[in-house]
Formats: C-alpha cells, structure tokens, sequence
C-alpha cells in the first residue's frame, strides 16, 4: 500500500553534473520526501521558464525536453512553448520506494487571453541518490496515451461572428456576405504560364507579377489571384474554372452593398498584417481576420468581439485522430451604429462614379448634423477618403461664411450696393474676378449670386478677421470633432493683415476646408442651428487604432494631424453643443444661397427634382503655377439635406461640381 508523504520543510542540495549543468536531487536520510517536492517544484520551474534542457531526466527516454517541446509547439506562438504555471500537489511514494507521482495542475495562456488548465501526473525515479523527472507524453497531458501517444496539440482561434455596420433606420449596411478566392495551385498546371495569363486577363490583374508569385511558391501552395464578391464571380465563373491549375476558396467577408459604397470609410477585413499584429498589444495574432483599415480597424476590437480558442490533440498525418482536450467560446462582436443612409449614399457614389479627376462628397441631414454620405471619386478615387481628411482652400464656398459675418457684425442687407470692378488691390495685391466678370455697383444678392471677388474683398473693411473666424466657426470651422473618425473640420484665422484679411473673406491665404465641414456650414444655414457632425453614435476605438492623417490639398501631412491612440481616437467622439444662430442673418443667407441657383453661377439646379435647391459654387486657387490650378466646389441644401463637393484641378464650380450635385439630387429623388 502507497504511502503519502506531507512536506512541511524542503530541504534539498542542488548538484550540478556534467558540461549539461543537469540538475539533480540528492537524498539524505530523513529529508527524501523534501528532496522529492524540491524535485517536483524544479520540474515545474524548469517548463515554465522553458528551460527543460537544462535538467536531468531518467534515463529511457531520447531528448525528452525536445519531445515536450514538439508536443507543445502548437499551443502558443512563442519560439519554446511553455506553461505560464505549473503546480505540484502532494507526493505520494510507492512502495518500494523508488518512484513517486506528484499531481500537476498545468496551466497554459493561450493566445486572445485565453487560459487552459488541467491536472497531469509527474513520476519522479530514485536514480543515485537522486530524484529524476520520468518522460512520457502522458506528463505533457493525460490524454495523450493509447492510440494518442504520438499526438501533438494545436490551439486554433474559434472567431465569433463580426458585429454589423448599422446605417439610419437601423438598416444593416455592413454585414457577411459571401465571396470566392481564385487561386492558382501550380502543381495542378499543365502550362504555368498560359494559365497565369488565361487567369491574369479574366480577372484583370497584373499577369507578370501574378507568374512571379506562383512560380515563386511551392507546387501545391495555393497562391491567391484576387478576392471577388459572388455575383462578380459568378460572371467569370464559366470562363475560369476550366483553366487547369485554378482552385477556388468561398469563404464570407464582412462587406457593404456594393464594392463602392463609402468605401473608404468602411474599409477592409482581411488577414492581419504584421505591424497590425505587433501594434496590437497581443490582441491580434498572426493570421487572425481583422479590420485593415477604415472603420473595421478604427473599431475592430468592437466588431470582432472576443475570440475563443479551441485546444485539439492529433496524431500527425493520421486523419481521423483528431481529439478536443478544451473549448472556450468566442463572444460575438457589437453592431457599429452609425449615421449614414443608403438611398443617400449610394446616390453620393453614383455621382462622383462619374467624375473624371478626383472628387469628394459629404451630405448632411441639417436637423441632426447626423452624416448621411461620404462618397469620393475620380479615377483611383477610392484610394483617399478627402471627403472627410482632404484640406482645401474653400474659395467662394466660404462666402456663405463671410457673408454670415458681415450680416451678423459688418451691417450687411441684402439690398446693400457694393462695387464689384474687374479687379481690386489691396496692400499691394491685385483681387480679380472669374472670367473677369465686372458687376458694376450692384445689390449684395445680385453680388453674392454671381460670386463677384472684388464686392467681398471690398466689403473685408467691415469686420475684423477676428470677427470673421468668429462667425466661420459659429458654422462650424475649427470646431472638436465629434464624427467618431478621423475628420478635418476647417480652419480659419484670427490674425492676419490687410492682404490675408482681404484673401481669406473669399476662402484663400490660409483658410482651409473639407467637403464635410463645408457641408456642415450649409447645414447649419439651412437650419439656423449648427449642430456637430457625427458619423458614429455607439463607438468603442480599439486600444491599438492608428488612424489616417488629414493631408493638404498638395498631399502633405497637415501641420495639425497627429498619428492618433486610444485617448485622441476617443477626441473624434467629442460632445459639442449646438450654435443657434442670428436668426435674422440666417434668414437672409438662405435668401441668398437661393439666389445663386435662381439667377446666379447655379441655374443648372434650378429645375432638379426633390424640391427648391439653394447653394454656392466655389472656384479655389492652390498652388504656384501661372495661372493658378484651381478646384471646383459646390455646396448647399434641399429639404433637410445638405451638402458639398470638391473636384480637384476641377476649374469652375459652375462647370465641374454643379453637375455631380445635379446628379446626385436627380438619383435622390
């Protein structure tokens, strides 16, 4: 009969025997059964730190550390896998004295926080005077015994179901959808060439790349081709799968509608790349599916949920070996609400589809400040999200601006005469008109629709540029972002001299916009109350987000664009309270907004569907060329829906961004 053995005091002397350093227990006497719990605990140390080639086993088994370490190396993605605790229990010694078991409590952190543990049994062997750890696979776990004992383990991630992305009227924009990978598998390949090319020109990629790859890759190694939505494959299906060496993978991806809706904005799930993974803090393992970019990566950790994981042991090559030793269940991901519209967005994309340079819109719904649509285009369009992050000077847009300073603080009417000459010259500067356009004396509405340069620049005499920015902001200019993403909001200054004042009152020097603070300003117009822009409404940033920085109508990094962590991602969720506006200067802004499209450089809205449309065309210089480069602007409101476009290099407003707008208003309809 067994024996047990309590331990109160664990005495041991530690030799070192041979150029190994091995460990080994000796017994005295008395202290045998502390030189057996010293031997347990060391076993346990020596697994934990990952140092099992350091001590000494009983003889009978070949390079027992290394067969613990092949068992093991597929629970972790550490280079030597090893449990974060091992505990030894109370030693019971045989009979006849030479062995000894110890119960082991072994526990493993698996990967997304995950931890496993279970009960094992060590058996320690007198050997000279000393107590050896004895090897088996049964040590690593007890499972692994009978038709099992050359099995290893494997930990897989168990993904939980992506959260959705909610537009208004809580319609899922965002959710699974199914799609097809084509692949090319050489070893399948009668002709590797002639299939890479049959493959490249279906599917429209880069055939020479394409043939490096596969020819790079092993024979059986599936080497992907392009990503495709089902319907698109479906179309070329037929042509495809007759090819020999192709090979097709369905899986689902969390998509929006279309492969254009707000594109930018939603981004990507894919594969995590390695500085997602080395970002990430441990969250992201190599291989999970993560959000790439947009607000699948701003808000991944919301819209993944939290993994489970799923421990297997199985003999290598053997099919049908497979056994689960443990199983800890994912929790889905939480739905992203947010504020976009279908029927908006998708009249948005389907607009600036057919720009041909580079364009951003943003709609607004004015009751709300909710964004309704973000859509960019042009060619490679897709690529940037400027409606949102693109820094521009606004030219005349900003003349809904200016205008609402000089009604609110420079004694501005409506019927006010103002001069509009060919040109004006402040400070040494020379101001001049579009086209050289010359009004004469004139009425400010008569000024305001037609966007006569000079009339403004004139009238920057009445209020200050303090005053100015003050009213810019009351529209929303330089205002906290509150959209929940990375967002430009405007700037405008409050210092500058004559000849900066004169330039900023029609949007130049150093005022800056985006297509959505634009947009907020016709918004708040409309309204008579600005309220923040906001995009999402129940947002969590991941702790690891890196967001995209807002860049300068030449590209450049803007001076205030920071990379962002978890506290400025929090920033883009800032509580901003409304602006009420003089209700009065309000009014007589949206009289003259409206003014542009009757009888101004807008006429072309003035018979769109949907209801009376009231705005303000803009036409920017940038840049040092002579003549100045110049993008094209349009914003304004019908109903409750406000919003801006910008073309770059688009020239006049009038002629480029006023029939984007027309045609977006004619599909919303």
């Amino acid at each position: 009969m067994n024996r047990r053995v309590l331990i109160s005091v664990l005495v041991a002397v530690l030799v070192l025997a041979g150029a190994g350093g091995a460990a080994l227990y000796l017994l005295r006497g008395s202290d045998q059964s502390g030189a057996q719990e010293t031997a347990a605990s060391a076993f346990g140390r020596a697994w934990t730190g990952g140092n099992l080639a350091t001590l000494a086993f009983a003889p009978g088994a070949e390079d027992p550390a290394g067969s613990i370490q092949k068992i093991t190396a597929g629970l972790t993605a550490e280079k030597t896998d090893k449990p974060s605790d091992v505990s030894p229990g109370t030693v019971t010694e045989s009979d006849s004295g030479e062995t000894a078991s110890v119960p082991l409590t072994v526990t493993w952190s698996l990967a997304k926080d995950q931890e496993w543990s279970y009960e094992s049994t060590l058996t320690l062997v007198k050997q000279n005077d000393a107590w050896l750890p004895e090897y088996s696979p049964e040590l690593v776990h007890p499972e692994l015994t009978g038709t099992l004992a050359t099995a290893t383990l494997d930990a897989s991630t168990l993904p939980g179901r992506r959260g959705q992305i909610v537009g208004a009227n809580d319609k899922v924009l965002v959710e699974d959808r199914e799609v097809v990978t084509v692949g090319i598998q050489k070893s399948r390949a009668d002709d590797v060439k002639k299939t890479v090319n049959q493959v490249a020109n279906i599917v429209e990629v880069d055939g020479a790349a394409l043939l490096k790859r596969v020819e790079a890759a092993g024979g059986d190694v599936f080497v992907e081709v392009i990503t495709l939505r089902r319907a698109a494959y479906d179309k070329v299906e037929p042509k495809l799968k007759p090819i020999p060496g192709t090979v097709f993978q369905t899986k689902d991806l969390s998509l929006p509608p279309t492969s254009d809706f707000a594109r930018p904005l939603f981004g990507t799930v894919g594969t995590a790349t390695a500085d997602i993974v080395e970002e990430s803090g441990g969250r992201v393992q190599a291989g999970d599916e993560t959000g790439l970019s947009g607000l699948q990566r701003t808000y991944d950790e919301q819209l993944s949920g939290t993994p489970g994981v799923v421990v297997t042991a199985a003999v290598p090559d053997q099919e049908d070996s497979e056994k689960e030793l443990f199983r800890a269940e994912p929790s889905n991901g939480e739905n992203l609400q947010i504020t976009l519209d279908e029927d908006v967005q998708k009249a948005a994309d389907k607009a600036l589809g057919s720009a041909k340079k580079l364009a951003g819109m943003v709609a607004i719904d004015t009751k709300t400040g909710n964004i309704l649509a973000i859509a960019n285009g042009g060619p490679n369009g897709n690529s940037y999200n400027r409606a949102l992050l693109g820094q521009y000077a606004p030219g005349s847009t900003f003349k809904v601006a200016s205008t609402f300073g000089l009604l609110e603080f420079g004694g501005m009417t409506a019927n006010k005469t103002v001069a509009c000459p060919a040109t004006l010259a402040v400070g040494g500067k020379t101001f001049k008109n579009a086209e050289d356009e010359v009004l004469g004396r004139t009425s400010f509405a008569n000024d305001f629709a037609h966007s006569c340069n000079t009339a403004f620049v004139g009238s920057a005499k009445l209020i200050s540029q303090e005053e100015l920015a003050e009213a810019a902001k009351s529209l929303g200019y330089g205002q906290p972002n509150s959209t929940g993403v990375t967002a430009y909001l405007g700037q405008v200054p409050t210092e500058g001299d004559t000849v900066e004042h004169a330039a900023s009152m029609i949007g130049q020097s150093k005022v800056l916009a985006s297509p959505l603070n634009v947009a907020s300003a016709s918004a708040a117009v409309a309204e008579g109350t600005w309220h923040a822009p906001k995009l999402v409404l129940n947002g969590k940033p991941s702790s690891d987000e890196k967001s995209e920085e807002p860049t300068t109508e030449d590209g450049e990094v803007a001076s205030s664009a920071e990379p962002t962590d978890e506290e400025a991602a929090e920033e883009t969720l800032a509580e901003v309270e409304p602006v009420k506006l003089n209700a009065d200067a309000a009014k007589t802004l949206r009289s003259l907004m409206r003014g542009v499209v009757t009888n101004g450089t807008a006429t072309a809205l003035k018979g769109v569907p949907g209801g009376p449309v009231s705005g303000k065309t803009g036409t920017a210089e940038y840049g040092s060329d002579t003549p100045p480069r110049t993008h094209a602007w349009f914003t304004g409101f019908q109903g409750d829906i406000a919003f801006a476009v910008v073309v770059e290099d688009g020239g006049f407003g009038a002629q480029t961004a006023v029939p984007l707008v027309k045609k977006f208003l004619a599909d919303l309809a």
